[in-house]
């Protein structure tokens, strides 16, 4: 999303939305029951980053950097 934030705002927002979908999808998956607490919580974090960071001060840039060591991990774990 961060990507497109200032070259395309449809695609921006698109971004955006499927994020929302996809951690959505996770909290609905049983398999995440004992996680829910944490992806509800980045799920906040990023509706907060998109508004400006106006209740917990969060920007885009700080979540790349957070998801970035998970999805380094996952990519490590194949």
């Amino acid at each position: 999303m961060r990507r497109w934030r200032d070259r395309d705002e449809r695609l921006a927002t698109a971004a955006f939305d499927r994020a929302l979908e996809l951690l959505d999808l996770t909290l609905a998956d049983a398999r995440w029951r004992g996680r829910r607490k944490e992806i509800a919580r980045a799920r906040e974090l990023l509706c907060d980053a998109a508004l400006g960071g106006a209740e917990y001060g969060a920007t885009l840039e700080e979540l790349d950097r957070y998801f970035l060591e998970f999805a380094l991990l996952a990519r490590n774990r194949r």
